[in-house]
């Protein structure tokens, strides 16, 4: 066994070898008087091993608990194990030996907590000569506190002459913004928030306000009324190792079954292998059972527009594309750069001292209201305050006067505030783009507050009846308009062009558009 290390990495860390005790087994034990990887550990530590057979084909020369120890730190656990089973290649036909050879290792780090990083069925091991198999019995595990630092498990490096290929295990800082709960809208007590809502007071906006007074006005009322609906609010906490299938069936048959392996395992009677290879069989076709369950229920509950997160369940989500702009190496460059193309600097605009109200502008009702919400997808994401529309469309519906109090004032001074046009902006690359080092190989989608869109749609309704009853509209014009559709233009261009056709002619029409 041998282990390199940079010298630029000894001159930053403390590195120090530990032989275990045990033959083919080498610990290299990291430490630094900071924290490691932006996170609160100190030490991190490698375990290397090198497994062989023994007489007892069931037993190897590395034991699974020297493998898979209960550190309270991170732990990358690495080798060639020598061994075959079905959670690593799970393609393979496998004899009776190498399941029983390769079981006590995988349930060792089951129990202990330990992921497997190498992906289901990616070879490790192509022999040069001979007739075996090619194999995956290179392994890499982790336990938990080193597992949200692993990036990739990657096998792309040149040849070294050898039967097995190199692997690389990067390692990243994980992020410092974790991703705040998210709030479950569908759960949300609305019999606590009825008689919260019914008696909820918008104070009046002043008179002939600053911008800043009404934007300080409305935005304390709204904030209120956000943070209660919050309040009654259950938050999820989402996961990458989180199970949609999972149940708490489940998690009593993982008990039982550890349970049962360890008692086997401790007394090795006939009677506890039996009651072991009975609860693991039923632990593993009630997993089986419960992914069946679950992807049918989806299949058969959903919508056209769930198709397309059915198609990538099915296939898998496809590799983003991280920018790589050049002068922009930092986060914050990069942010710069993007914000620069997307949103280049305009003029600042000077709105007036005071604000007069409109007296022409007819006064806001509840019915303009609920037809902008009635509008409105419940399934559109929210902006920053992750508030969505059927949130807005239920506290309407309890009490619609918090709406109309907190909106008219903005209808009838013509102001739209600044608190209202704070967005949360998500960048996403186009497809089939030769080249990703700009920034028009990207595109970004604005998520803007709810609220402030409701208002917008209550605006572009106002001025589409203005504009048809000064006909102000082309008559062709089918964009944008209720009732008419890419069907009505298409009969529209029809209809032009037969007409320019003669009595006889057969031919298609050729026209430049």
């Amino acid at each position: 066994m041998a282990a390199y290390v940079h010298m630029s990495f000894l001159s930053n860390y403390t590195v120090l070898l530990r032989f275990k005790g045990v033959d083919d087994v080498l610990a290299l034990d990291v430490s630094s008087d900071g924290p490691l990887f932006g996170t609160a550990f100190h030490s991190f530590r490698v375990i290397n091993a090198y497994s062989t057979n023994t007489l007892d084909h069931r037993v190897y020369s590395v034991s699974p608990e020297a493998l898979f120890p209960d550190l309270g730190f991170p732990l990358l656990v690495v080798g060639d194990l020598n061994i075959h089973n079905p959670l690593s290649d799970p393609l393979r036909h496998f004899s009776n030996r190498e399941i029983s050879s390769s079981t006590p290792c995988f349930e060792k780090a089951a129990e202990s907590g330990f992921a497997l990083l190498n992906p289901p069925g990616e070879y490790t091991r192509f022999p040069l000569v001979g007739s075996a198999r090619h194999s995956v019995i290179d392994l890499a595990f982790a336990n938990p506190p080193l597992l949200p630092l692993i990036k990739s498990w990657e096998a792309s490096l040149p040849s070294t002459g050898s039967d097995h290929i190199p692997i690389t295990i990067t390692l990243a800082t994980p992020s410092l913004n974790r991703k705040p709960p998210r709030p479950r809208w569908e759960d949300t007590d609305w019999e606590a928030l009825d008689p919260i809502v019914k008696g909820f007071k918008v104070p009046p906006a002043p008179p002939c306000p600053t911008p800043l007074q009404l934007d300080e006005c409305m935005s304390e009322s709204l904030n209120r009324l956000v943070a209660l609906l919050k309040e009654h609010t259950p938050v999820s906490r989402p996961s990458h190792h989180s199970k949609p299938w999972w149940s708490p069936h489940l998690s009593i048959l993982r008990r039982e079954y550890h349970k049962a392996t360890r008692t086997a395992r401790k007394h090795d009677t006939p009677h506890a292998r039996e009651v072991a290879g009975t609860s693991k069989a039923g632990y593993f076709k009630a997993i089986k059972t419960a992914k069946n369950k679950h992807w049918s229920s989806f299949l058969l509950t959903g919508t056209p527009q769930s198709l397309w997160t059915a198609k990538r369940f099915a296939y898998g989500p496809a590799q983003p594309r991280f920018p790589s702009l050049p002068g922009a190496e930092t986060p914050q460059q990069m942010n710069s750069v993007l914000l620069d193309h997307f949103f280049p600097p305009k003029e600042p605009f000077s709105p007036p001292p005071r604000l007069r109200p409109n007296r022409s502008a007819p006064p806001l009702t509840t019915d303009e209201i609920a037809a902008a919400l009635s509008k409105c997808s419940p399934t559109s994401a929210p902006g920053p305050d992750r508030i969505p529309y059927s949130t807005w469309k239920q506290v309407n519906k309890i009490n619609p006067s918090i709406l109309l109090h907190i909106l008219a004032p903005l209808v009838l001074l013509g102001y739209h505030p600044a608190s209202l046009k704070s967005s949360n902006g998500v960048v996403l690359d186009k497809p089939g783009k030769p080249s990703y080092e700009s920034p028009s190989s990207f595109r970004i989608i604005v998520l803007i507050r709810t609220v402030s869109k409701v208002l917008e749609r209550i605006m572009a309704a106002r001025l589409l009846a203005a504009a048809r009853l000064r006909g102000l509209l082309h008559p062709n014009q089918c964009g944008s308009l209720p009732g008419l559709s890419t069907y009505d233009a298409c009969l529209t261009l029809t209809n032009d062009v037969k007409p320019c056709r003669g009595p006889a002619s057969r031919s298609p029409p050729c026209f430049w558009i």
